[in-house]
């Protein structure tokens, strides 16, 4: 080791313990803001071109890279923020836009719409006429056809009534017609029971006078 490098990487050494702090900043503070926050774009690009003028003036090339990766992504990042910006501000004169043509179409829709009301509050008036006078005809009808159904079911009725008495009438007569034979049957039946009831006795007492010869 020549006597010219010792002092660049004693240099370099006491720039990396310098960065220290800054590193813990960097972590502790500067990290927990927004990638695109101004201030953090600020500091980070004031490091980074440090990194890249120390690196350079030590011959240090990871501290030179490192910083010119860091000058370029905050350069990125600014350029990415003012495209934002111009974005935010085109898309805000195209909701202006969008809200006046907004309010003009919402005017033209009122109009529209209160002349829609307008002709539907007639056609409504309209209607109901027509519906109170449908159903003052349709009462009238219906009042017809219950005096005609109420007259058709009274005359039905009387009908029913006639016959069912008809009907009585000739089951009387069937009745009296039927009895009559009946009766003589039964005579006959009750003489003939009695006979048998005769002839059974009979039967018993000549039974019992077998039994009795032959005891004997």
């Amino acid at each position: 080791m020549n006597a010219l490098s010792i002092p660049m990487s004693i240099l370099r050494l006491q720039y990396k313990i310098v960065r220290i702090p800054l590193q813990l900043f960097e972590t502790n503070v500067v990290q927990r803001r927004d990638t695109e926050d101004p201030a953090r774009l600020a500091y980070e690009r004031t490091v980074g071109t440090l990194d890249k003028v120390i690196g350079g003036a030590l011959g240090a090339s990871d501290i030179e890279r490192r910083g010119s990766k860091l000058v370029e992504r905050t350069d990125d990042l600014a350029r990415a923020s003012r495209l934002d910006e111009l974005a935010d501000e085109t898309e805000a004169q195209a909701d202006q836009k969008l809200e006046s043509a907004r309010e003009a179409a919402h005017k033209e829709r009122a109009a529209a719409a209160e002349a829609a009301d307008d002709a539907a509050r007639e056609a409504r008036r309209e209607a109901e006429e027509r519906k109170q006078q449908a159903a003052q005809d349709a009462e009238e009808r219906a009042a017809a056809e219950k005096q005609r159904a109420d007259e058709l079911a009274a005359s039905r009725v009387e009908e029913a009534r006639k016959a069912e008495e008809k009907q009585r009438e000739q089951i009387a007569k069937v009745e009296e017609i039927v009895s009559a034979p009946a009766e003589a049957e039964l005579a006959d039946a009750a003489e003939h029971q009695e006979e048998a009831e005769a002839k059974k006795e009979e039967a018993e007492r000549i039974e019992r006078l077998f039994l009795a010869e032959k005891n004997d």
